[in-house]
């Protein structure tokens, strides 16, 4: 698998130490950056810490110093907790080789509120006058925030006075489509409409007419917003990016963040090339940089609630835009999560399916998890053909109900897996395990010339289905299989170990061994 390049300048390197299972540490870094080959100064420093250490609400700041004059451009995620799409991004924007000025990221200020899904400050969520911290910042000089956590974001913000203010939001619709929703638009002053139209041009030249994004430039940014105390008050540009979640994956809503924030610094000489297609960090020991699939066919949330919240982990959403080399490239493991592997494989493409096999056979590994699972054997013609395995999906007359295929078995329900051999020290459990089950393949030996055989991890020692076809054909099949392509690491988990409870962390240990 290809890494990311070295530039050639020389680095001073820092490990930031982050906040995992209530281990709350302090951050204070000092890096030279060079992502993707990018010409990061020499002279970059990178600091970091946290608002209101030691408090419930605490949450993590960055500035990236280029050392070289320019604009100071702040960068804001997550102030609504119902909106992971700026935080997620902001998250990944703060990467970036900045090449001129600085770079201020406040990635997720209602940091309990995105843990909770939840739109307010969870301590005031029935206190109408202050749970919306995107109205708590101050409309007149005179005025204070109302929350001390917003008196801690403005004291950040004004005492380094950005001249750039971008706060990454999201909109329930597309403002076309639906004009009481906010969704897919930048909200600027007048005086910005100018700038945000570049913006604007960037991101909807790769959105069909009817849900491309709108200016609205009249009145500015609402009053008690953070961007618009940052205009009237501190003199900064400022602008609310709106992305829309209905309907959409939030791998395209952090991409068209980041396609309107790389525009815009580009514009600004902040960087020297377009930085969208930049996910991750760089290559990092102790890191392990996570691509998680969730475009269509993917229902990735269980298995995000298992990865977030730990140190070693970083992960990206991605979509079928993103399976291509320069993008892969900066991950050691892709996801693919459950939900329909036919609706995964088409839409990742033949071109995209080339470049993850690409992907593992440099070195890179796959977890594919039920649907996923499907996704890695051989069968299909949209599967990946990482590992030489058939799946059980024939066709059956059935009396009364007319043809029927036999990869569906019914509702979700528990089933009996035993791990034995290498699966034991993969998987770190041993005997038999109640696991939940919803239709994952039924695996057995393919027929394919190219991909590799599969090794069984685990098998299933009971079994669900609805058809008398069906009866024996799930006991003694593999539940979990491994396989080598090229020099990467594949593993198809048919159940769910995610969505059991107290094997959760399987997905880690998954992760980990396709990682080695």
């Amino acid at each position: 698998m290809q890494r990311n390049p070295d530039s050639g300048c020389s680095r001073k390197r820092a490990f930031s130490a982050c906040l995992e299972e209530g281990v709350k540490c302090i951050l204070f870094v000092v890096v030279v950056v060079a992502a993707l080959g990018g010409t990061a100064s020499a002279d970059t420093e990178i600091s970091g810490g946290r608002l209101g250490s030691g408090t419930a609400w605490e949450t993590p700041w960055w500035v990236i110093d280029s050392g070289k004059p320019g604009p100071t451009a702040l960068v804001v995620g997550g102030m609504h907790g119902n909106e992971p799409a700026g935080f997620r991004a902001a998250e990944q924007i703060r990467h970036w080789p900045i090449v001129r000025g600085k770079l201020l990221v406040l990635p997720q200020v209602n940091r309990l509120g995105l843990a909770a899904n939840l739109r307010w400050a969870p301590e005031y969520r029935n206190d109408r006058e202050k749970r919306d911290l995107n109205r708590n910042f101050p409309r007149e000089k005179a005025t204070e925030p109302i929350t001390p956590l917003c008196q801690a974001v403005w004291d950040f913000v004004s005492k380094r006075r950005p001249d750039w203010v971008f706060d990454l939001h999201e909109g329930f619709d597309v403002h076309r489509i639906n004009p009481k929703s906010v969704g897919s638009s930048i909200i600027t002053f007048p005086s910005g409409a100018a700038f945000a139209r570049v913006m604007l041009g960037a991101v909807n030249n790769e959105i069909e007419p009817r849900r491309q994004f709108s200016l609205l430039a009249k009145s500015g940014p609402v009053k008690g917003s953070l961007a618009s105390a940052c205009g009237k008050l501190l003199g900064a540009k400022s602008f609310i990016l709106e992305t829309t979640f209905k309907d959409q994956p939030l791998s395209l809503r952090t991409r068209q963040h980041r396609r309107m924030i790389s525009t815009a610094f580009q514009r600004l000489g902040m960087i020297d090339r377009d930085c969208t297609a930049i996910l991750s960090p760089e290559v990092r020991s102790g890191l392990t940089r996570v691509a998680l699939f969730d475009a269509a066919g993917a229902n990735e949330g269980k298995v995000l609630k298992v990865m977030d919240g730990h140190s070693n982990l970083f992960v990206s959403h991605v979509g079928p835009e993103d399976m291509k080399g320069e993008v892969l490239q900066q991950f050691e493991v892709i996801v693919f999560p459950g939900g329909s592997g036919s609706k995964q494989g088409e839409a990742i493409g033949d071109k995209g399916r080339d470049n993850v096999r690409h992907f593992v056979r440099g070195g890179g590994g796959v977890v594919g998890i039920c649907a996923g699972a499907f996704l890695c054997s051989s069968h299909y013609k949209w599967s990946l053909h990482l590992m030489n395995a058939s799946v059980f999906n024939k066709m059956v007359e059935v009396e009364g109900k007319g043809r029927k295929s036999m990869w569906y078995r019914g509702k979700p329900t528990q089933v009996d897996v035993e791990v034995s051999g290498e699966g034991v020290k993969v998987l770190g459990l041993e005997g038999i395990n109640s696991v939940l089950y919803h239709n994952g393949p039924i695996l057995s030996p393919g027929n394919s010339l190219s991909a590799p055989a599969y090794r069984s991890l685990a098998f299933f020692r009971t079994e669900n289905g609805i058809y008398e076809a069906q009866k024996g054909t799930m006991i003694g099949a593999p539940a979990v299989v491994a396989s080598d392509f090229g020099k990467g690491k594949v593993l198809a988990i048919s159940p769910h170990f995610e969505s059991t409870r107290g094997k959760e962390k399987i997905i880690l240990r998954a992760i980990e061994f396709v990682r080695q």
